[in-house]
C-alpha cells in the first residue's frame, strides 16, 4: 500500500480507464464538491479534493475502490467546461480539445467506467449523445446541468479556470496485492458509517464469489417491489439465527457475511441460501399477509394492523415450526393471538414496561418448557 499526492488533474491524464466496483453504487453528487469547484476561483492556495484509493488492474487501468464520486464530479464539471465555451474562439477551441483527450475520454470511450445504469447516462453524456428526459432527472444529468447553469451566470474565463483545476489536489492510496474478498471488506470498513452504503449489492457481491449468486438472486427477485421489505428480511431471519435482539446500523453485511462462512464448515453457501430463500418465502407472506388459512391470515391482519413488525423475527420462527409440522395449527393460532392481545396492550400503554421478549420467554416455556 502506497500513498502518493497528484494534481487532479494529472491523476486523470495519466491513467487509463478507472473503472467502478459492483457495489459501490452511492449517489454520484457531493454538495460539498460541488460547493469548492466555484470556491476555489476565490482561493489563491490549492484545493485538496481528499483520498482515492484504488486498486492496479494492469497497467494504467485500475478499479476506483473510493472516491469515484469526486472523480465523477470533477469529470462532469469538466464537460460542463467543454459545453459552455464551444464554439467561441479558436483558443478555447483547442483547451476544449486538450480537456477531452487528455482528462475526459480514452479510446473513444470515458476514462472512468461506471455501473449499470449510471454508466448508461454517463456514457452517452460526456459522448455528446442525446440525453432523454427521463434520464435529465437523474443525479448525474442535474449534478453536470448545475455545473453548466452556474458557469454560464458566472463570469468565468476559461483560462483561468483551467488554471485553478491545476491547483486542485488528490491523494491516491494504492491498494496492491488485495485479493477481491480483501477490497471489498476495506471499502465496507471504509463506508460503514455512510448511510448511502449499499448493504445488498455487499452481499450480492460475496454470495457471488461463495457460488451462491443464483440462489441469492431468486431472494432479491422476490422482494423486487420493496428493498425495505428485502433489509427487514435480512434483519429478522439473522436474529432468529444469532438469538440476538436487533442488527447494528450497517451490519447486515458483515453479519451475514458471518453467518455464511460459520454454514459452509457444514455444507454449500448454495445451499444455505436456498434454506434462507424458503425462509424468504414465509416472511414475504407475512408481509403481504398471503396466507390461504384464513383463521391464520385473519391473526396476521390484526398483528399487520396493530403495528407489529417487531414481532416479525419470531413469528417467522414460529410459522416455520408450523410449516414443518412442529407445532399445530391450533397452538400456532393461540401464539399469534398472545402475540396480538400484547400488541393491542402495548399500543394503549405506550409506556408500558413489558417488552416483546418478555412474552417470548413466556410463549417458549409453552412450548418447548425453555
Amino acid at each position: 500500500m502506497s500513498m502518493d499526492l497528484y494534481k487532479s488533474l494529472e491523476f486523470l491524464e495519466n491513467t487509463g480507464h478507472l473503472y467502478a466496483l459492483d457495489y459501490a453504487k452511492k449517489c454520484l453528487y457531493s454538495a460539498k464538491l460541488s460547493n469548492y469547484m466555484f470556491d476555489m476561483f476565490d482561493i489563491s492556495e490549492k484545493v485538496n479534493m481528499g483520498v482515492v484509493y484504488s486498486q492496479p488492474i494492469k497497467i494504467g487501468e485500475q478499479y476506483i475502490v473510493d472516491g469515484i464520486s469526486r472523480l465523477v464530479g470533477l469529470s462532469l464539471f469538466l464537460y460542463a467546461v467543454c459545453e459552455c465555451w464551444k464554439n467561441t474562439t479558436e483558443r478555447n477551441e483547442l483547451l476544449i480539445r486538450k480537456i477531452k483527450a487528455s482528462y475526459l475520454l480514452r479510446n473513444d470511450r470515458p476514462k472512468i467506467i461506471l455501473k449499470g445504469t449510471n454508466n448508461d447516462i454517463y456514457e452517452p453524456l460526456l459522448l455528446g449523445e442525446r440525453i432523454s428526459g427521463k434520464n435529465k432527472k437523474t443525479v448525474i444529468f442535474c449534478t453536470y446541468h448545475e455545473y453548466w447553469t452556474r458557469l454560464k451566470l458566472g463570469n468565468y474565463d476559461l483560462k483561468n479556470i483551467m488554471d485553478k483545476l491545476d491547483q486542485l489536489y488528490l491523494y491516491n492510496i494504492n491498494l496492491t496485492d488485495m485479493s477481491t474478498a480483501q477490497i471489498r471488506d476495506f471499502y465496507y470498513s471504509i463506508n460503514i458509517d455512510n448511510q448511502k452504503l449499499n448493504q445488498i449489492a455487499l452481499i450480492r457481491d460475496f454470495l457471488r464469489e461463495q457460488n451462491a449468486g443464483y440462489e441469492w438472486s431468486e431472494i432479491e427477485q422476490l422482494f423486487f417491489n420493496n428493498k425495505d421489505y428485502l433489509i427487514m428480511f435480512l434483519r429478522d431471519f439473522l436474529i432468529t439465527k444469532y438469538k440476538i435482539k436487533k442488527i447494528p446500523y450497517n451490519s447486515y453485511y458483515l453479519v451475514l457475511k458471518d453467518y455464511i462462512n460459520e454454514i459452509i464448515k457444514y455444507k454449500s453457501a448454495a445451499q444455505a441460501v436456498e434454506t434462507m430463500h424458503e425462509a424468504a418465502i414465509t416472511y414475504n407472506a407475512i408481509l403481504n399477509v398471503d396466507i390461504p388459512d384464513e383463521d391464520i391470515k385473519n391473526k396476521f391482519v390484526e398483528i399487520k394492523l396493530n403495528k407489529g413488525n417487531d414481532t416479525y423475527a419470531y413469528l417467522l420462527e414460529i410459522f416455520e415450526d408450523y410449516k414443518d409440522g412442529s407445532i399445530s395449527k391450533d397452538t400456532f393460532v393461540e401464539i399469534l393471538t398472545a402475540v396480538n392481545e400484547y400488541l393491542i396492550n402495548r399500543n394503549a400503554n405506550p409506556g408500558m414496561r413489558t417488552n416483546f421478549n418478555d412474552l417470548i420467554s413466556d410463549l417458549n416455556k409453552m412450548l418447548y418448557g425453555e
